[in-house]
């Protein structure tokens, strides 16, 4: 019977794996901004996100400029 449990635990716990989604790779200054998302499950969105947090180290907001590639954005700070 304990054998049985502990196969219940083994598998149970295997279910349970999390991988937090990739970093962005972000290059920018005051100006602009390039963020990238080809390795990350966070997409478009996080992109926005990302742009946003490093504009505000700045005391400035993000604003779309151009879509490089599929994965790649620049954003300006205004």
């Amino acid at each position: 019977m304990a054998w049985l449990r502990l196969a219940v635990l083994a598998t149970s716990v295997g279910g349970c794996a999390y991988s937090p989604p990739a970093p962005f790779i972000v290059v920018g200054n005051e100006k602009s901004v390039s963020i990238n998302w080809e390795n990350s499950t966070l997409g478009p969105d996080g992109a926005l996100n990302a742009a946003e947090k490093h504009c505000a180290r700045y005391g400035l907001g993000a604003e779309l400029s151009a879509q490089v590639s599929r994965f790649e954005v620049i954003y300006r700070c205004v």
